[in-house]
């Protein structure tokens, strides 16, 4: 029972920071959670949108006149405006974008809240027809329970609809009348529901996008993550015309650890080796695990210079590692070989990793723990011109 709150406060501990704000999110994943609340935020305006609309003829049936005419206006506005947030959220998939739409769907309903309840006169009838636009602001709490927001998001958007509940409570004069505290309580316990919903959305999402994308030992992405991240990263460097390089990296005599000293040792060599290099990388550098004891690292704004010079700083670095592997207190030291390759033109993502892994067995016989740059070959690309031209 011990083990098990201990695993539970552990992993909800390494998920407060991302609960909490977006600010420590991973690009990728803002991408991934961008694309989510899109598609979410596009059919509660379109619904929302729509019910409003429709809601026009019970309007000019059952409300007094002028006021249904006053009424039945801002609601064609507040349903024109949320299907233009569909409508423009559907084109736009950033984290930014998706935020600012929830801010002005939020706010609209709530301009609508307090308009309809001047226009009313601030009713306080708690039966009939009116009655229903008293429950605006539970609906609006209600209806937020779909989106996998953060909880410093949730937050910002409840207390939005808390103050307008507070202004219209407080223009009508029944700011601490008994039904209005009930009716505070009530809201209350939903909006810790709507939250509590909310978190656990998101909570889930960004579990199965750590399956789906991180390498389960180490916590960096996996092969199939790293080459979607690097072919766009490739992409954006060719488009703005900048250098951008390749290191594949191969821990030196792996099995040879594995054998010797266990698996569970292996294990920890490359954790630390993965501890290392998230350490001593760029934010705007790549990382991941390639496959077995081969990792790969893409460098946007890299030339091939710079490259061998930092494979030089990071194999004497390496060299100082060291692994305990629990054994009489005995630590051991490990190094790697790095296969280095630049774009060159008409090169793709493939073609640089495949001359970075030529560039890592040129390595292995030159002894291992080092660093060789397989460069660009441009026969091949002359040869073929010179077919064409003959």
């Amino acid at each position: 029972m011990t083990s098990s709150l201990h695993q539970l406060f552990q992993s909800l501990k390494l998920y407060i920071p991302d609960l909490w704000s977006a600010r420590a999110h991973s690009t990728s994943f803002k991408n991934t959670r961008s694309g989510y609340l899109r598609s979410r935020i596009t059919m509660l305006s379109s619904v929302w949108g729509v019910l409003v609309i429709l809601w026009l003829p019970f309007d000019l049936l059952f409300l007094a006149q002028p006021t249904h005419l006053h009424i039945a206006g801002s609601r064609i506005l507040l349903g024109s405006f949320l299907l233009s947030i569909a409508w423009l959220n559907h084109r736009h998939t950033t984290l930014k974008r998706a935020q600012w739409y929830m801010g002005l769907m939020v706010l609209s309903i709530n301009l609508f809240y307090l308009y309809t309840a001047w226009v009313l006169d601030f009713p306080t009838v708690y039966s009939g027809f009116v009655y229903g636009y008293t429950l605006l602001p539970i609906i609006h709490v209600a209806i937020l329970t779909i989106l996998p927001v953060t909880l410093k998001e949730s937050l910002c958007m409840l207390a939005v609809t808390a103050v307008t509940q507070l202004l219209v409570d407080y223009l009508s004069g029944h700011l601490f009348s008994p039904e209005n505290i009930a009716s505070y309580w009530l809201q209350n316990v939903l909006a810790l529901m709507v939250v509590w919903s909310q978190l656990s959305k998101l909570h889930m999402l960004m579990r199965l996008y750590r399956q789906a994308t991180l390498d389960p030992l180490t916590g960096i992405y996996n092969r199939r993550m790293l080459l979607q991240l690097a072919d766009k990263q490739l992409a954006n460097c060719i488009q703005k015309e900048q250098p951008f390089s390749i290191m594949l990296f191969d821990i030196d005599r792996f099995k040879r650890i594995n054998d010797t000293w266990g698996h569970g040792v292996g294990d920890k060599v490359l954790k630390e080796f993965a501890n290392f290099m998230q350490d001593h990388i760029r934010k705007t550098d790549l990382f991941g695990r390639f496959g077995g004891e081969e990792f790969i690292l893409f460098l946007p704004k890299c030339t091939s210079n710079d490259a061998e010079r930092i494979a030089e700083r990071m194999l004497s670095r390496i060299r100082t590692l060291e692994v305990e592997t629990g054994i009489d207190s005995t630590a051991i030291n490990f190094t790697t070989s790095i296969g280095i390759s630049s774009y060159g033109d008409s090169d793709s993502l493939s073609s640089l990793i495949e001359r970075a892994d030529r560039a890592l067995y040129d390595c292995k016989d030159a002894g291992r723990d080092c660093s060789r740059y397989h460069p660009f070959d441009y026969t091949p690309i002359l040869s073929e011109r010179r077919r064409a031209i003959a």
